[in-house]
């Protein structure tokens, strides 16, 4: 198994963080390799999204749900249009305040490649790559999050 980490400080409160984090069924709007995410069923968890971009779809399951503070999804990596190298994927997303004013929002994800073969041949690439998708989505959502916070109520 891998993990990989990213974290993002942004200068909101937890909670402001928090509402756009939570928004599962509206990820797509800040992840730029996913073209749509919707949840087909239940909140919290248990819940079910599901996501999709130009390569495929697949549902994501959600195990834990912390308000507030943090949810995790699996993914079903044995969908049939499932357009990722992997046999397993979780992923954890907090929002962790460091003031009262300000927050750490973190993705965490861990993963196992389908075959030794396909790790060893596209790991370094895809580390880098996927790296640079979740540094985008952190900074997608920090636009998102602090612009909200600088509008005018």
């Amino acid at each position: 198994m891998h993990h990989i980490s990213f974290r993002r400080r942004v200068a909101v409160p937890a909670g402001a963080a928090w509402v756009a984090v939570s928004d599962v069924g509206n990820y797509h709007r800040v992840a730029p390799n996913i073209d749509h995410a919707r949840v087909v069923s239940g909140s919290g968890a248990g819940m079910v999204r599901q996501c999709s971009n130009s390569d495929g779809a697949w549902m994501e399951h959600c195990t834990e749900w912390r308000d507030g503070e943090s949810y995790s999804f699996e993914v079903d990596t044995q969908a049939k249009d499932y357009p990722y190298p992997f046999s397993k994927l979780m992923g954890t997303w907090s929002v962790i305040p460091v003031s009262g004013s300000e927050c750490e929002i973190v993705m965490d994800f861990t993963f196992e490649f389908r075959s030794v073969d396909v790790e060893r041949d596209v790991y370094p690439a895809m580390k880098e790559q996927f790296s640079g998708v979740c540094e985008r989505l952190l900074e997608n959502w920090q636009n998102e999050i602090e612009g909200r916070a600088d509008a005018p109520a």
